[in-house]
């Protein structure tokens, strides 16, 4: 009797090698061991196989937050699995950005940095509980975007010059707000006043949509922040633009001249955005999230909310974001010294 015989269940693989002669028999046995590797690859699954989690440092409802999501969602649907955010606001982002770099290094927690996180808080925090270069792998440069000027609208002030005028006659008693100690609008309003000899009270908050919230009711009186995050309220005359923060004008508010022409002669400040993922994220899976970001920015519904935002959508490699992240740290050094901001 064949000792094979009734050892697999009939037409499967295993049957035909137990029914099969010895010559036979050692063939199908060495093509079904041949095969296992790609079975098993066929039946596995590509990155991603459950939801991703994507960290911000911010709350709900700021440039930040709105800008992350939207990218995040056509990022989702390029990879097939949901990309779910987890708002984890304070510090200005440092709470965030230690729990990512405590992260297990797998791509499934997906970490969006801002030019607060990674470019000035190492030079404003003494001691910060993550390293910004060494605990995370750079995935996308996502986009950039210029600041503006504002003043809550009873103000009494048309200009950058007449605000400038306004400070320095009650010295010590005008307030700008930001989203929080370190972050891109603090550095912006330190380096204002630095530059005008401006000695205003500086009042943080806990993000973007809040500092503006209380600038539109008077609790503050001016602000620079992100064209994304107060274009609608400029449009809306809840609060009044006096100029943008770059070299030139921005094609979203060409009636506003530039902060350096109004005044304060060098100034150029800009907010950026991007992904990173803890260290040690193996390369294969960065390649999968860039590649699915890249797809993002280039979308049509993306492209066009960006646009009217004021944002520039920017795209490439990990490299080429790695070595931005290292320039915008020296950069935010030396802007920092000649803001005079102390290490907190």
């Amino acid at each position: 009797m064949n000792r094979f015989t009734n050892c697999a269940p009939s037409g499967s693989v295993a049957s035909e090698i137990c029914t099969a002669s010895p010559l036979s028999r050692r063939a199908l046995l060495l093509a079904a061991v041949g095969c296992v590797p790609a079975l098993a690859g066929a039946q596995g699954r590509e990155f991603p196989q459950r939801p991703i989690r994507l960290v911000l440092g911010f709350p709900p409802g700021g440039a930040t937050d709105n800008s992350a999501r939207l990218v995040a969602q056509k990022m989702a649907e390029g990879l097939g699995q949901p990309i779910v955010v987890e708002n984890r606001p304070g510090a200005s982002g440092n709470i965030a950005a230690e729990a990512v770099a405590r992260s297990a290094p797998d791509g499934y927690t997906l970490f969006y940095t801002t030019s607060t996180i990674h470019g000035i808080n190492p030079n404003v925090f003494a001691k910060l509980p993550y390293d910004p270069v060494a605990d995370f792998e750079p995935v996308l440069f996502v986009s950039r975007t210029l600041m503006v000027l504002l003043v809550r609208s009873d103000l009494g002030v048309t200009s950058t010059r007449e605000l400038i005028q306004l400070a320095k006659s009650k010295p010590g008693k005008l307030t700008y707000a930001s989203a929080g100690l370190g972050s891109t609008q603090h550095l912006a309003g330190a380096l204002f006043c630095s530059k005008t000899g401006v000695d205003a009270l500086h009042v943080p908050y806990k993000g973007s949509s809040q500092a503006l919230t209380d600038l539109m009711s008077g609790q503050v009186d001016f602000m620079i922040d992100t064209l994304s995050a107060s274009l609608s309220f400029i449009r809306g005359g809840k609060l009044r633009g006096l100029a943008t923060s770059g070299l030139e004008r921005s094609p979203v508010l060409p009636d506003l001249p530039t902060i350096d022409a109004g005044g304060v002669p060098g100034y150029n400040v800009a907010a950026w955005g991007g992904f990173l993922v803890p260290k040690g994220t193996p390369a294969s899976i960065i390649r999968a999230l860039n590649a699915a970001g890249n797809q993002a920015i280039r979308s049509q519904e993306v492209a066009s909310r960006a646009a009217a935002t004021g944002s520039e959508l920017k795209g490439g490699t990990p490299k080429e974001f790695g070595d931005f992240i290292r320039h915008e740290l020296a950069t935010w050094k030396l802007a920092v010294a000649a803001a005079g901001v102390p290490k907190q």
